[in-house]
């Protein structure tokens, strides 16, 4: 039965106002790792549950590509748990979010979490996948709650209905170009990633690494999607035709706090679906998210033997920063890296 003996009336949801501090006690009770709220606290958008005198209850949900969001946090004070607070404030980021234009949000939670589990079922989401042994993977410590050992990561997700609002700004593509999607890599999208750039390797000799040289396996893969998932300032963008990857972008964020406004790129198509527009897409569709993650610079590194590729990346608006004369050795010959970099508006 719920508790009557807080005064639920007097609390207002509302979003966090300009240099608000955010109440670290509260978000550690979602998450213990202050590390990993520092990583994404500045980038997410934040509600409060306030009742005038302290902020009771807190959701923090960061966009992770246009009209793709994540809730990172969210938490209510122990003592004002069972009084509708956290419902309130779940009501009032969704119907903004929703708003906004949002297609869907996604928020991960462990196996054990029984009662986070009803809770964001109750308020439209869906189980989506299962990380199995995330938690003890990640974890130096076992996690016991309602007497289960917490090991599994469940991800729920919350998608918009087909009665939607339509994109505002519609485009003409070609045919294939309809049938080519650009997505955000999942932990599932491992073993098929890594297979495609392999292949890449045996394609061409843009990419850095020869064929066979790739050491990297599926479970690296995975580490680095799910990295990237829980990075607030990196991404993995892939481009599916007929279900098959067919191209990939990654967008590395600085590690440290000199550094976090700038992202480095690596970018593939495969060779039978080159000069067709789908780097392109792969480019517009990060910019689009840099810009909204506060980036501030994008940068890459290109073979002065690429001309395609420079070619694409000036019509988008990067510029050559500099030449590492002879940094490569391609079949035999020493071949230039071209610096280039894009400063987005701030």
């Amino acid at each position: 039965m719920e508790s009557s003996n807080y005064n639920d009336a007097r609390v207002i949801i509302r979003p966090r106002a300009e240099h608000e501090a955010l109440p670290m006690p509260l978000l550690l009770l979602a998450d213990p790792e202050p590390a990993a709220i520092e990583r994404y606290a500045a980038l997410c958008r934040w509600w409060f549950a306030d009742d005038g005198n302290e902020i009771v209850g807190v959701c923090g949900v960061l966009e992770r590509s246009r009209g793709a969001w994540e809730i990172m946090n969210m938490a209510v004070l122990t003592r004002c748990e069972g009084q509708g607070i956290g419902s309130r404030l779940m009501k009032g980021v969704l119907a903004d979010l929703d708003h906004e234009g949002a297609i869907e949000i996604i928020v991960c939670t462990g196996n054990s979490s029984l009662g986070a589990l009803a809770f964001y079922q109750k308020n439209g989401f869906r189980m989506e996948a299962i990380e199995p042994d995330y938690f003890t993977q990640h974890y130096d410590e076992p996690i016991m709650e309602n007497g289960i050992l917490c090991r599994d990561r469940i991800i729920l997700c919350r998608r918009q209905t087909s009665d939607a609002p339509k994109a505002k700004r519609p485009v003409v593509l070609s045919d294939f170009q309809a049938s080519v999607s650009v997505r955000i890599a999942q932990i599932r999208d491992a073993g098929p990633l890594i297979r495609m750039k392999r292949r890449l390797d045996e394609q061409t000799t843009f990419m850095l690494l020869e064929p066979g040289e790739r050491m990297m396996g599926e479970s690296e893969q995975r580490d680095v999607i799910r990295y990237a998932l829980r990075s607030a300032n990196s991404n993995i963008f892939l481009a599916e035709y007929e279900g098959q990857i067919i191209g990939y972008l990654e967008a590395m964020g600085g590690k440290v706090t000199r550094n976090r406004h700038s992202v480095y790129i690596v970018v593939g198509v495969l060779q039978e679906y080159a000069n067709r527009g789908i780097g392109r897409r792969l480019f517009q569709t990060m910019m689009h998210w840099a810009e909204d993650r506060g980036v501030q610079r994008l940068e890459l590194t290109v073979q002065s033997t690429n001309a395609r590729g420079i070619h694409l990346y000036r019509s988008l608006g990067f510029h050559i920063e500099g030449i590492q004369k002879q940094a490569l050795i391609v079949e035999g010959s020493y071949v230039d890296l071209i610096q280039m970099s894009l400063l987005l508006s701030t």
